[in-house]
């Protein structure tokens, strides 16, 4: 993948904001999507390509604290060709973000309260683990204010980089490419296979960023990968887990 890797990525991007406020990331009748996803960094998409304008926002799941986020509501129709099993999709208004789906696609959403459990606990988990991945994200956003950079929990000398790969092409070796089944064009050559997902209008998402979530403190995917179609304002996010 043909990326851009330097120290300066340890350092906050120009026009970028860490861990940004969540209210205004979201549109006015999804708020609640506050609850179930982590804003991590909220920065200009000419940050990555000069002719893209307009703010794009990193976010980062609470769920799973087991197997895949969104599979445990798959057998219901909350979700839609672009918010699938590790695979959530947004449309932007305005600035925001409005999911392509229905929020009810994460177990938690207060109307889910009747759906059944696959496992023994799992709602008391999950409900667990949502607490235990706020209070780490409200930890790490107050490191983040002290110290002025990304670091580990328990040790301030190594600086974590916001963003860990940028731009360029995504490959198509990673796991979340084959995890849950999602439209792509691929090209491939002796030594690359470049990968860009699909709009359902046909179009080809664009490789924005990828890093993993625990640089900004908290659990999640070993690789937060976020693709952006420019035409459609679209944004999608999938999540890689070695």
């Amino acid at each position: 993948m043909p990326t851009i890797q330097t120290p300066e990525l340890t350092q906050l991007p120009a026009g970028a904001v860490a861990y940004p406020d969540a209210s205004e990331l979201f549109v006015a009748d999804q708020q609640e999507l506050a609850e179930h996803l982590l804003p991590l960094l909220s920065f200009d998409a000419s940050l990555i390509n000069p002719q893209w304008s307009g703010r794009l926002h990193l976010l980062s799941p609470i769920e799973p604290d087991e197997g895949l986020v969104g599979e445990l509501t798959d057998d219901y129709e909350f979700g839609s060709e672009l918010l699938k099993t590790n695979w959530i999709g947004f449309k932007i208004e305005n600035g925001r973000y409005r999911l392509c789906g229905s929020p009810r696609y994460f177990f938690l959403h207060g109307d889910n309260a009747e759906l059944p459990e696959s496992r023994r606990n799992q709602r008391a988990n999950l409900q667990h683990h949502y607490r235990k991945q706020h209070a780490a994200y409200l930890t790490a956003r107050q490191r983040h204010q002290e110290l002025g950079y990304l670091t580990w929990p328990k040790d301030d000398r190594q600086r974590l980089t916001y963003i860990e790969e940028m731009g360029g092409v995504a490959e198509g070796y990673g796991n979340w490419v084959e995890t849950v089944e999602f439209p792509m064009d691929v090209e491939e050559s002796d030594d690359n296979c470049d990968i860009w997902p699909l709009s359902p209008a046909g179009r080809r998402f664009q490789h924005v960023l990828s890093v993993p979530a625990y640089h900004y403190g908290i659990s999640g995917a070993d690789r937060v990968v976020m693709l952006y179609e420019p035409v459609e304002g679209l944004v999608l996010f999938s999540f890689d887990w070695s």
